[in-house]
């Protein structure tokens, strides 16, 4: 198994019940520094402590990559969908830490969110799905190798 690792241009589709920013205007990132939890309180997406609690939760696990890992579709444009780790996404972008990254081979998308609503210009549909926008993270993306067929 080999690793690829670069910058891979993403796209998040956030809206008020997934993201705190998108409910109030303001990242919880920045208006949290230090916090405590009683332990085994849940908490939803757009909680002012969700963010901050999974961005302490990735910084402590370095070497459990499982708590970093995201997974993305590609698309013909030239992006890749994160369809699963959103919010791991959007924290690892504005932190400037890594991710693993699981593609859907099974699937490739001919336009992102963000592209496609370029090519449209469907404001109304913009306006009731939230925030898509596009998102650099450091990526690690593992390749199985191909194993050659036995003669």
């Amino acid at each position: 198994m080999s690793e690829v690792r670069g910058v891979l241009e993403t796209t998040i589709l956030l809206n008020k019940n997934t993201c705190y920013y998108m409910k109030n205007g303001h990242c919880s990132l920045d208006l949290i520094n230090d916090f405590s939890l009683i332990p085994g309180i849940k908490s939803s997406p757009s909680d002012l402590l969700y963010c901050p609690r999974l961005l302490r939760q990735m910084k402590a696990r370095k070497k459990d990559r499982s708590n970093r890992t995201i997974k993305v579709v590609p698309c013909e444009c030239g992006h890749a969908e994160v369809v699963s780790g959103l919010q791991k996404a959007c924290i690892a972008s504005q932190k400037g830490l890594q991710l693993c990254v699981e593609m859907d081979a099974d699937k490739c998308e001919d336009l992102c969110p963000v592209c496609g609503r370029q090519m449209t210009f469907d404001e109304e549909n913009a306006m009731n799905q939230g925030g898509a926008r596009i998102m650099s993270v450091h990526a690690i993306i593992q390749q199985k190798e191909e194993e050659e067929p036995k003669k």
